[in-house]
Formats: structure tokens, sequence, C-alpha cells
């Protein structure tokens, strides 16, 4: 199972990833990178607790019941959702507003949230 250092690397290499990515070009693909950043953030707490979830709809779950995670759901969503919309229903018509909010909001706030408790024992 992968462990919090591990999808510390994906959080990381996810972010390299969308330095790359022509946002004009590609706001599909910037939103499920923006998203899979996320889902790492997550992931990496949960490895924390020894929980490795292997579906989303699990991953949700703890998302929604733990209380270290409660506060990020509605962001999480959103984030999923876009990915989602993206993945799912083309062609997508995401602003560089959209992406922005989704960067420099929702995953910020799922960002400030999860690194102070991964750097707990």
């Amino acid at each position: 199972m992968p462990s919090k250092s591990d999808h510390l690397s994906g959080v990381q290499h996810n972010q390299n990833f969308l330095q790359t990515i022509g946002r004009r070009q590609y706001p599909d693909w910037a939103a499920t990178v923006i998203f899979y950043i996320g889902l790492h953030y997550v992931d990496a707490f949960l490895a924390t607790k020894n929980i490795h979830p292997g579906k989303h709809d699990v991953r949700d779950k703890f998302v929604a019941q733990l209380h270290e995670l409660r506060q990020i759901y509605d962001d999480y969503a959103r984030l999923k959702s876009f990915s989602r919309t993206a993945r799912y229903y083309p062609p997508t018509r995401f602003s560089e507003s959209d992406l922005q909010t989704l960067e420099q909001t929702h995953l910020a706030r799922i960002s400030s949230q999860i690194q102070p408790l991964l750097s707990c024992p």
C-alpha cells in the first residue's frame, strides 16, 4: 500500500505536471490534475491512519466522516465534480478563472488543512 511519502510524491509529481499544461488549450486536463493533487493530499493523510481507499466513493465517505477532513469535504467535492465533468461530459468550457478558483481556493484549503496533520508523528 502507498505510504504518506508516496502520496506526497504524487502531489509533487502532479504539481509539476500542472505547470506544463496549456490551461487554455487543455482546461479539462488542468482540472483533472488539480483534483488528483487534492486526492493525493487526502490519501497521504489517510495513509497515516493505515486507510487505503481503492475507490472514490470509499474515499468520499472518509472525507465526509473523519473529523480532521470534514472541513474540506465541500472543497474536495468541488474538485471532484469539475474533474468528473472534464472526463465524462466533454467538451469542457472551463475558464482560467474556474481553474484559478479550483487551485487557489479549493485545493489551497485542502492543502492548508492537511499539511499540518502530516507533520505530526
